[in-house]
């Protein structure tokens, strides 16, 4: 066995040196990566939540939950989102168990029932959070802040880390007498949006709800991008 995790990782390891050096030119060269960071202040925000009900009768569970998710909806509603922005899944049943001497009995039933809404203005974000906690909700899932322009800004953040790895190429040849040629290769290495809120995060929002008018600054977001280029060297 041990041999054979020895010629396995060997096999690993020439794989990987095959793919550097037929990504990598004959002349001599130089291989960086960088990352470009574009930060903006969100004008949109995504909240995603859950309400359930468990009971030992399925009928008074549904019950709970439709009439919770008819209130939320009115009350959404009020602020004139359009339907697209407004996701409310259908109502899910599954039984609920719980083991008692080595057997599973069932205690009830869930019933839940999953709600997404697209905030496009921010202004209206803390009263819309004041109705959802006024509801009851159970499972505030996610919270996503971003921007109307995500793709301008992503564009952005990919020239930036272009031009990142490009003065890094130059300033590590400038201390060995060399200078940067054309780019054999580039690659986009990778490229990440606003995350979602933290649930601590979240759950500070909930406490905050009651209050009178709460304004919430939710700070800026970033779009990231890293690139691999590599350089000829002159």
């Amino acid at each position: 066995m041990k041999n054979k995790l020895i010629a396995f990782a060997g096999i690993m390891w020439m794989t990987l040196a095959f793919q550097a050096q037929a990504q990598s030119p004959e002349q001599p060269h130089i291989i960086v990566q960088a990352e470009g960071v574009e930060y903006t202040l969100p004008d949109q925000v995504t909240l995603s939540l859950t309400l359930e009900n468990v009971s030992p009768h399925l009928s008074k569970a549904r019950d709970n939950v439709e009439r919770r998710s008819e209130q939320l909806l009115r009350s959404i509603r009020r602020f004139q989102l359009d339907d697209k922005d407004i996701e409310a899944g259908q109502v899910r049943v599954q039984p609920e168990y719980q083991w008692e001497n080595n057997k599973r009995i069932q205690t009830g039933t869930k019933v839940s029932r999953s709600m997404q809404f697209h905030i496009r203005d921010l202004s209206i974000y803390p009263d819309v959070l004041d109705e959802i906690f006024s509801a009851k909700v159970d499972s505030m899932a996610q919270v996503i802040f971003s921007h109307s322009q995500a793709e301008t800004l992503q564009q952005r953040s990919l020239a930036k880390a272009v031009k990142n790895a490009k003065e890094k190429a130059e300033l590590m040849a400038r201390q060995l007498g060399q200078r940067v040629g054309k780019a054999y290769m580039i690659e986009e290495a990778g490229f990440s949006r606003p995350a979602p809120v933290a649930r601590k995060e979240v759950m500070m929002m909930a406490d905050a709800a009651p209050q009178a008018k709460t304004d919430y600054q939710p700070g800026e977001v970033a779009f990231r991008s890293q690139v691999r280029i590599v350089f000829y060297l002159n």
